[in-house]
């Protein structure tokens, strides 16, 4: 149990009478897999999972393994939107789209420290990693985790396949009890202080969190609205330049 584990990422790969990675450098582990992982299995309480079908990760604290999943792919759903952006050439105000997207080395998902454990998966222990499809419920509806998208149930591994990458509750959980034990909690955008499941939390924060759009518009407001006192009226306002001006006017 860490909080810092790593693995080593190379930019490219040079072939020569052998292959020689270049520009080589460590990572943390548990950020890294999350962000970039081609597959990603989780259990019913996101406490345990599975990366591209080899690399365990096990979380201790289920309420920060779904804080960290909940961010993760918010910020893969940014960087897609993103790049697809510049797919198309539009990177006019990219920087801006960037820092309200929460694109940026200072991201929470980043910085959060965790501890968890990492390890390989046996043989055998992948032969019985999935649940299967028999044993697959009704869609749960968690739309302020996973952002309202739709939940199919997988054919294969069992579970309900929520993003490309993604796989909810497809794991085998030996816990029967994990997914229903309450605490209280506080919500910090509304107040709320009521018993919740770490899912439920998630899906409440992620509810209460103000859009992206909102964000948007807020920081468009910091950005061009000032603080401004007028000594005809004796009013203070938060107005833009031209605003102050169409006030002033208003005075003659």
């Amino acid at each position: 149990l860490s909080r810092h584990h790593q693995l080593l990422a190379f930019v490219s790969l040079l072939e020569t009478n052998k292959p020689y990675l270049v520009n080589c450098v460590w990572v943390p582990a548990l950020q890294a897999l999350l962000l970039f992982s081609r597959l990603l299995d989780t259990s019913t309480d996101c406490a345990w999972l599975v990366v591209d079908g080899w690399l365990e990760i096990t979380v201790p604290d289920a309420d920060s393994a779904l804080r960290l999943l909940s961010t993760a792919l918010q910020l893969r759903s940014a960087w897609e939107k993103l790049l697809h952006q510049l797919a198309l050439h539009r990177v006019e105000g990219l920087e801006r789209r960037m820092r309200v997207a929460g694109v940026s080395p200072q991201h929470p998902c980043v910085l959060l420290q965790v501890p968890y454990r990492l390890r390989q998966l046996t043989g055998l222990e992948k032969q019985n990693l999935y649940i299967g499809p028999q044993t697959v419920a009704a869609a749960p509806q968690l739309p302020g985790l996973f952002q309202g998208m739709e939940m199919k149930p997988d054919e294969v591994k069992g579970g309900h396949r929520v993003m490309d990458f993604l796989t909810y509750n497809c794991l085998t959980d030996t816990d029967l009890y994990s997914d229903c034990l309450r605490s209280f909690w506080t919500c910090p955008h509304c107040d709320l202080h009521m018993p919740f499941t770490p899912l439920e939390r998630m899906c409440h924060e992620s509810a209460c969190r103000p859009s992206e759009e909102a964000a948007e518009a807020s920081s468009k407001t910091s950005a061009l609205h000032r603080s401004y006192h007028c000594d005809v009226c004796q009013q203070d306002f938060t107005f833009t330049p031209t605003e102050i001006l169409r006030h002033k006017k208003q005075h003659r």
